[in-house]
């Protein structure tokens, strides 16, 4: 089992997750209000990129936990680093 994220690696995240809750119900709004298509579609861009965005922060801490963690315990990091690469690249569309 992986060590937690540190309380300000979590807030940071949860943050950036909130934001993005935010984001996916302005474009619900949008929808609902009628808006454009092209502006609901720049929007659904900008929530997208958000999302990877977030996953980027997330992986990026899975990494430093994860490391931190083998390295402690005298393990082998390619291990660690494999994981963290197979997770980021398996949320790439």
């Amino acid at each position: 089992m992986n060590p937690p994220l540190n309380p300000e690696a979590s807030t940071r995240i949860i943050n950036r997750l909130k934001r993005i809750e935010g984001q996916a119900r302005g474009i619900q709004r949008m929808i609902t209000e009628g808006q454009d298509c092209k502006l609901v579609i720049d929007q659904l861009n900008a929530l997208h990129a958000a999302v990877q965005n977030a996953t980027k922060a997330l992986v990026g801490e899975y990494l430093d936990c994860c490391l931190a963690a083998e390295l402690e315990k005298g393990g082998d990091c390619r291990q660690a680093l494999k994981r963290a690469m197979e997770l980021f690249l398996c949320t790439r569309t």
